[in-house]
């Protein structure tokens, strides 16, 4: 549709004269509540409904009282300016030209997609532009509340079963974090690249939805208030899309699958194993007649390519050599290097647990100890106040008491001893608290050790966390180390990782096993496919003895029916003087021309039966070609898979 300043009545009214219904260069007085400003989300579909109060105007077009809904749009006057002609709007100025032609009329059509952005678009950005114009407009009743309470139940139940519904329980309204939990947990079935948290999920919302076709509105609005009740339907409408997605991803794939419905081998491979495993089931089960059906069918599938052959056979051989190759065994050695280093750090992780559990007994101790040497300091300042206290009082008394020789010599002997037992205490006292201040040294330098343990602990469960996200809630806060609740968490996060340990040992002692089946798995199958080998190339050898043997008899045979013509031919010239028996000559030139026939044939049919000979041996090699192939992928494939996981 053309906008209003295209429409023809207007052209025609602003080009009657130059003077005459001219239009003023005064810009119009704003409307309340109007704006120039574009929608952030013009190319959205889902903003291509009304424009709100506070938008611009809609533009005048071809029945524009029929097909715009909007009063404003078919009443501008026919001299008044449109829109688009007041300010620089996409490039356009807003001064009137002084010289107007036809030719030169500047236009306002926008340039959407300039060239220089389509050379260095990236396929991600082409992406994202073409799936925005995939509209796909949801059927849910989102604002009703029974599809809420129905959906918010099957949501519970579906993410209880997945082992998230504890701490990610839909709760209204929804927080923030469990949100964008529940969001990151779906998001990581779906795709890999999905890292959301609460600063980026605003962001990042929107252009995933559009990737995975939410047919929803996933708006920057209600992701900012997703806390809220109004915004409670959007999300739990996100979370039940996502939901579903991850329950399609994680159906189970059935046998037919696994089959192209054209791809005739796989087909026939399909068919001949089942009828194995049926025929398998009976006593006596042979299964000769199926391998011969199943050859033939595949010598008419795959036809007889003597090149291809040939290529197969420098295949096998390169894999053979490779097999031996000092590449390989460097590589096995390298893999045994890498596992005794993986063994040794282990056995230094936990002789470091061991230390760690040792120091952390110690400090225990050292800790009761201090506590100890705390409590008797603090007695014995009790029992110097109270002996200071009766010092004061015997003096007092003996100042006031009148006194006998014998009774003062009696009490300074006593005060004396007092004196002593005091002094003696002291030194004991002093002796003691330097014993506590080494004691608070030693804890001060054990509580070191301990904060240093603890960085430690931490910076190993940064590095196992990669690997293993659950490890990161038994980190242990350093603030808690002095606390006595810090020796339970200690003890159940040493638990916990002795568990995780076991559970990696068991794992590796399984993958060790499955390695050593594997590897005198192959061991053996290689060892058939040289035997099978063998016993083809005996046979071959064998019928090129039988045939070299039928061609030597061949060429004696050759032999004497040369010399027999050559005796008939002599006999033809002696016989040339005998009209008599010029018939019987001729007969027996007959017979034995009919001879020579015969042998041809026979000849003939011996040379086909050493090619169908040939080809036998030739599927044979192939079949143990193919397995044995298909052994070395599987193998290899394993390997890339373990290495990925």
């Amino acid at each position: 549709m053309l906008p209003s300043r295209f429409v023809s009545g207007q052209q025609n009214a602003m080009r009657k004269s130059r003077l005459e219904g001219k239009p003023s260069l005064l810009p119009k007085p704003r409307r309340p509540g109007s704006t120039d400003r574009l929608s952030t989300e013009a190319r959205r579909p889902s903003t291509a409904g009304h424009r709100s109060s506070s938008a611009e105007p809609a533009r005048g077009t071809f029945g524009g009282s029929r097909l715009s809904r909007e009063a404003s749009a078919t009443k501008l006057p026919l001299n008044g300016r449109s829109r688009s002609q007041q300010g620089d709007r996409f490039g356009q100025s807003s001064m009137t030209p002084l010289r107007s032609s036809h030719y030169s009329r500047p236009t306002t059509t926008p340039v959407r997609t300039p060239s220089e952005d389509r050379a260095s678009r990236s396929w991600q950005t082409s992406l994202e532009r073409a799936l925005a114009f995939v509209t796909i407009k949801d059927q849910r009743p989102i604002s009703a509340v029974a599809w809420q309470r129905a959906e918010c139940a099957r949501v519970g139940e579906a993410l209880a079963g997945r082992g998230e519904g504890g701490g990610m329980a839909l709760i209204r309204p929804l927080t923030i974090a469990r949100f964008v939990d529940i969001a990151a947990a779906l998001l990581s079935a779906i795709t890999s690249d999905a890292k959301l948290n609460t600063d980026n999920y605003v962001t990042k919302l929107p252009h995933l939805s559009k990737r995975l076709l939410y047919p929803g509105t996933v708006s920057k609005s209600w992701l900012k208030t997703v806390n809220t009740l109004h915004a409670f339907p959007h999300a739990l409408a996100l979370i039940s899309y996502l939901l579903d997605l991850v329950s399609h991803i994680e159906m189970p794939v059935s046998d037919e699958w696994l089959y192209v419905g054209k791809d005739e081998l796989a087909c026939l491979r399909r068919d001949y194993l089942y009828k194995c495993w049926i025929r398998f089931q009976d006593p006596g089960h042979q299964f000769e007649d199926l391998n011969d059906q199943y050859l033939q069918n595949l010598k008419l599938l795959l036809g007889n390519d003597e090149e291809k052959i040939a290529e197969l056979t420098q295949i096998i051989k390169k894999y053979e050599a490779c097999l031996n190759d000092e590449v390989e065994v460097a590589a096995r050695r390298d893999e045994a290097r890498r596992v005794e280093r993986r063994d040794a750090l282990l056995a230094g992780l936990r002789a470091e647990r061991a230390g760690r559990h040792a120091d952390r007994a110690q400090c225990a101790a050292l800790r009761t100890a201090h506590h100890d040497a705390v409590d008797a300091i603090k007695h014995l300042d009790v029992e110097i106040e109270r002996a200071n206290a009766e010092s004061q009082q015997l003096k007092h008394e003996l100042e006031t008491q009148p006194l006998t020789v014998e009774q003062r010599t009696k009490l300074l002997d006593d005060v004396d001893y007092a004196l002593r037992v005091q002094d003696s205490k002291r030194a004991l006292a002093e002796q003691i608290a330097k014993m506590v201040l080494t004691k608070e040294t030693e804890l001060a330098l054990w509580q070191k050790k301990t904060l240093d343990s603890c960085v430690e602990y931490k910076q190993g469960l940064i590095h196992l966390s990669a690997q293993f996200p659950d490890l990161a809630s038994l980190a242990i806060d350093e603030k808690e180390l002095m606390s006595p609740e810090c020796g339970a968490s200690v003890s159940s996060a040493l638990s916990a990782l002795r568990g995780r340990s076991a559970a990696l040992a068991q794992l590796r002692t399984e993958h060790a096993r499955e390695k050593s089946a594997l590897a005198r798995k192959r061991a053996t199958m290689l060892e058939e496919t040289r035997t099978k080998i063998a016993e083809i190339k005996t046979s071959v050898q064998r019928e090129q003895e039988a045939l070299d043997t039928e061609t030597s008899k061949e060429t004696l045979d050759t032999a004497a029916a040369v010399a027999e013509l050559r005796e008939l031919n002599e006999r033809m010239q002696e016989l040339r003087q005998q009209q008599d028996e010029y018939a019987k000559i001729d007969t027996e030139l007959q017979f034995w021309e009919q001879q020579d026939q015969l042998w041809r044939s026979k000849l003939l049919s011996l040379q086909e039966y050493i090619n169908s000979q040939r080809i036998e041996a030739q599927r044979l090699l192939d079949n143990a070609r193919e397995k044995r192939v298909q052994i070395i992928v599987n193998c290899v494939r394993e390997w890339n898979d373990k290495l990925a996981h």
